[in-house]
């Protein structure tokens, strides 16, 4: 359950650092390599220097990404270009943002949260992880002893109390009010809040509530290792700034600016691949409707999204958009017999188990590896992939709705990889917390 303190949060100065918008960036995992180079090139105090390092030839055991990553970090520290704040704040955190030209305002609040392992089923994740970039972020955090990245968290609040406990400290200029080339036309603006009475009636609000894990579950789980692994050898320091706490931003689960978007699925390297058989498949199990116009898809998909019996889906391929509905309604009991009603009926799953594993055969290990598959938010992206002759085809997806979310993980099942897509991403470097390790024992 929901156990959360403030923190001294590190912050950059702008007298030192300069324009703010320069030097926070997304999250770790959405930097590629020519972001990296653009973040580098941007400001020699980019975050992406620490989060997100770059090879060197010659790197060793003593040189690599890791330990530049904390000599950049206590270089920046000792020249006051990042300093610690000298009150424990929780910082409001909100983000101003249109889509589909309609503007939103997302009300969270970064403060450090106390770590419970998942048995205990106080937070609850929604989506697998793997080893790899769990292993690159414990890194990074036990050569820093600092966290740097957001878990995002949703909580229920169906009145938004809690934000409105922040309401009245989030008026006037904020301390830090940023926007990022990446996402255009979000702006970040976080407050930071001192005031005892305002923190303690927020954390009395919040004691007890379930968490749900929107984004960040290699963090949390990251965060979970390290420190398992730091108590081990220290006492650790005070709330807030110990081993035992993470740092995140919460959100309501009834906040109005809460907006999660689709995912499409573009797939490649499909050997033997034909789009004519792959039609005739889907006829097996979905009403297919071929030949359409772009917005004619678009169209039918939107109308699907707005009934949560209907299961659609749009595919685009040899040139033809394509829009699908499942009609056979007792295929994922029989393809998923384990899982609950709630999970099989996410369009997400449908389209994993009956098309991507059952019609073209890639497997949950490929799935997972993203051998086939390439993610994409932008639908347009998508259709140039194939266009270009580098993807064979994609399929265009509906978002998965906030009550899915909070079932599905409420019941302990996690979802198909990229099942949610949370916009906009919380942007790292805005504020840090450096752990208090204690005494060693």
């Amino acid at each position: 359950m929901a156990t959360i303190a403030p923190f001294r949060g590190t912050r950059y100065d702008p007298d030192r650092a300069g324009n703010l918008s320069r030097v926070v960036t997304l999250p770790y995992d959405r930097i590629t390599p020519e972001l990296q180079d653009k973040y580098y090139a941007q400001n020699d105090y980019n975050i992406c220097r620490v989060i997100k390092g770059q090879d060197e030839p010659g790197d060793s055991e003593a040189s690599n990404v890791y330990t530049r990553a904390a000599a950049y970090w206590r270089q920046w520290l000792a020249h006051g270009v990042v300093a610690e704040d000298d009150l424990p704040a929780i910082y409001a955190y909100y983000q101003v943002f249109s889509v589909n030209q309609q503007q939103y305002t997302r009300r969270g609040m970064c403060a450090m949260v106390e770590l419970e392992d998942y048995d205990k089923g106080g937070i609850k994740p929604h989506e697998r992880t793997l080893d790899a970039p769990k292993q690159d972020r414990l890194k990074l955090l036990l050569h820093t002893d600092t966290h740097f990245g957001q878990v995002f968290q949703l909580y229920p609040d169906e009145t938004n109390e809690v934000a409105e406990l922040l309401a009245p400290h989030s008026q006037g200029q904020p301390d830090v009010d940023v926007e990022i080339d990446e996402e255009p036309g979000v702006r970040h603006q976080l407050w930071r809040v001192t005031d005892e009475q305002a923190i303690a009636a927020v954390r009395e609000a919040m004691e007890g509530r379930l968490l749900f894990i929107a984004d960040g579950h290699h963090r949390y789980e990251t965060a979970l290792n390290y420190r398992n692994l730091r108590l081990a050898e220290y006492t650790g320091g005070p709330d807030g700034h110990n081993p035992r706490y993470a740092m995140m931003t919460l959100v309501g689960m009834s906040d109005p600016g809460l907006v999660v978007l689709p995912t499409h699925r573009a797939l490649h390297g499909l050997l033997n691949f034909n789009m004519g058989k792959l039609i005739a498949a889907l006829y097996q199990h979905f009403n297919v409707t071929i030949g359409l116009r772009r917005d004619e898809m678009l169209m039918r998909l939107e109308e699907a999204r707005q009934d949560p019996e209907r299961h659609g889906f749009g595919l685009y391929g040899g040139g033809k958009f394509t829009y699908l509905e499942l009609t056979d309604t007792d295929i994922m009991e029989q393809l998923a017999p384990d899982r609950t009603v709630e999970w099989r009926e996410l369009d997400v799953a449908i389209l994993h188990e009956v098309v991507l594993e059952k019609l073209l055969g890639i497997d949950k290990a490929a799935q997972a590896a993203k051998t086939n598959i390439d993610y994409d938010r932008s639908a347009q992206l998508a259709i140039d992939r194939v266009d270009s002759g580098s993807h064979q085809c994609v399929f265009f997806m509906n978002p998965t709705r906030m009550e899915q979310i909070r079932n599905v993980a409420g019941q302990g099942e996690v979802m198909p990889q990229k099942s949610t897509d949370f916009y906009p991403k919380l942007v790292t470097g805005a504020v840090a917390c450096q752990v208090d390790l204690g005494d060693k024992k």
